[in-house]
């Protein structure tokens, strides 16, 4: 027979009293009143431990603009969403819809929307970033 006993406390100070008090308890002592009860701590005591205990926040380093760099090799494709900020960015369950209706059409479809995947660099519909979903969503539909 298995027995779990669970001790809570306000504080560790609390929680080891109620562990002495069922310590007593359980090798058949009797336990007086006061000691088994633990004086409340007013509230304002409970906001100088808790502000005490709280972690700084992180400082966000000084914002400086970022250093021209040369243009980096990309074989990603590239995205004209000069119209997007009226298209609403698909989500991956509209562009799994889109991508089962296409590879319904046969093993020619489906390859064609394993190789889009591969040209925005990613292994399934969910890893298209959000930045990319309108020009992947754009090129699915012409695969139709």
């Amino acid at each position: 027979m298995s027995v779990q006993i669970v001790i809570n406390g306000e504080n560790a100070e609390q929680a080891i009293q109620e562990l002495a008090a069922l310590s007593t308890g359980i090798v058949g002592r009797s336990v007086p009143a006061e000691s088994a009860l633990v004086p409340e701590a007013s509230k304002a005591e409970r906001a100088a431990r808790a502000a005490r205990t709280k972690p700084e926040p992180a400082k966000a380093p000084p914002a400086t603009p970022p250093e021209p760099e040369d243009e980096p090799a990309n074989d990603e494709p590239d995205t004209d969403d000069s119209d997007a900020s009226d298209e609403p960015i698909p989500t991956d369950v509209e562009l799994r819809e889109i991508a089962r209706n296409i590879g319904a059409k046969g093993p020619e479809a489906k390859a064609a929307i394993k190789e889009l995947l591969g040209k925005f660099g990613v292994s399934n519909i969910t890893a298209v970033p959000a930045e990319k979903r309108i020009a992947f969503k754009r090129e699915l539909e012409a695969l139709a």
